[in-house]
C-alpha cells in the first residue's frame, strides 16, 4: 500500500468538535497520482476500474453541503497504474488510530489495485466529508469489508492520545443492508467532542466505496451513509 503520504483526520477536542484540524492523504494502491497531475460481476472476474476512471465516479463539490469546498492537498488517485496483490497486517494497538486517517480501510491490511479518494471541508475546517473508491484483485474486497467489521469490533471503546490530548471514544458498528454487494457503518463519538463521525463502507465487487463525515453537529455525520450509497451506485454503473 502507498503510504507515503498520510491525511490524518484529527478531532478538534480542543474546540469540543470533531472536525478536521490537521493534514496530511494516504492512498491505499501503488503509483498514486495526484488528480490534477443488482449487483456487480464476481470478484474473480470482475475488471479493475484504473484510478483515473474511479476519480470521475467520486462525488463533486455540487454534491457537497452549502459551504464545502475541495481540499486540494487530499486529492488522489493511481491513474492508469495498478498495483499487484499486496497485505501489510497491522499491529492491533495502531487499528484504532489509523481509523482516523482518510484511508482507513489500511486497517484490513489488504493493499488495493487502484483508487481514487478526495475530500472537502467547511470554512471552519470544524467539518469534513472524505471519500474514496478502492479496486482489488481477486476477492481481497470481501477481505477488506471482514477486516473494517474486526476493526470496528475490536475499537468499540478505546483511549484516543493526540494532539497532546486524551479523549475516551465510543464506536458503533451496524450493517447497511441493500447498499452495493455488503454494506457497513460505524458510528464514532466521545464525551470530549461536539457531534461525531460517520465511517461508510460498501462494497460493489471487486470494489470498496468508503465515506468518512466528520460532524460537529448532532447529526455526527449521519448524512454520509447517503453520500456513500449515491458513489456506490456511480462504481456499479461503470463495473
Amino acid at each position: 500500500m502507498n503510504t507515503s503520504v498520510d491525511y490524518r483526520l484529527r478531532m478538534g477536542a480542543a474546540l469540543g468538535v470533531a472536525g478536521l484540524i490537521a493534514f496530511t492523504a494516504t492512498g491505499c494502491g501503488g503509483g498514486a497520482t495526484t488528480a490534477g497531475s443488482g449487483a456487480s460481476p464476481t470478484t474473480s472476474t470482475a475488471k479493475v476500474l484504473k484510478g483515473s476512471k474511479l476519480r470521475s465516479l467520486l462525488l463533486p463539490v455540487s454534491a457537497m453541503p452549502k459551504g464545502f469546498q475541495l481540499s486540494a492537498d487530499g486529492v488522489r488517485n493511481t491513474g492508469y497504474a495498478v498495483a499487484p496483490p499486496s497485505s501489510t497486517p497491522v499491529a492491533p494497538g495502531k487499528v484504532c488510530g489509523m481509523l482516523q486517517q482518510t484511508s482507513w480501510t489500511r486497517v484490513s491490511g489488504i493493499g488495493s489495485a487502484t483508487f481514487a479518494q478526495n475530500d472537502f471541508v467547511d470554512a471552519g475546517h470544524t467539518n469534513q466529508f472524505a471519500q474514496e473508491i478502492e479496486t482489488f484483485h481477486g476477492d481481497d474486497a470481501q477481505k477488506v469489508m471482514s477486516g473494517l467489521r474486526k476493526a470496528f469490533a475490536h475499537c468499540a471503546s478505546f483511549t484516543d492520545k493526540s494532539d497532546g490530548m486524551t479523549v475516551k471514544v465510543k464506536l458503533v458498528r451496524s450493517a447497511l443492508p441493500g447498499a452495493g454487494d455488503e454494506g457497513i457503518k460505524a458510528v464514532q463519538t466521545s464525551p470530549a467532542w461536539q457531534g461525531g463521525m460517520t465511517y461508510v463502507a460498501i462494497r460493489v465487487g471487486n470494489s470498496v466505496v468508503t465515506a468518512f463525515y466528520s460532524s460537529s453537529h448532532a447529526d455526527k455525520g449521519a448524512a454520509g451513509v447517503g453520500m456513500a450509497k449515491n458513489i456506490a451506485k456511480n462504481v456499479q454503473s461503470a463495473s
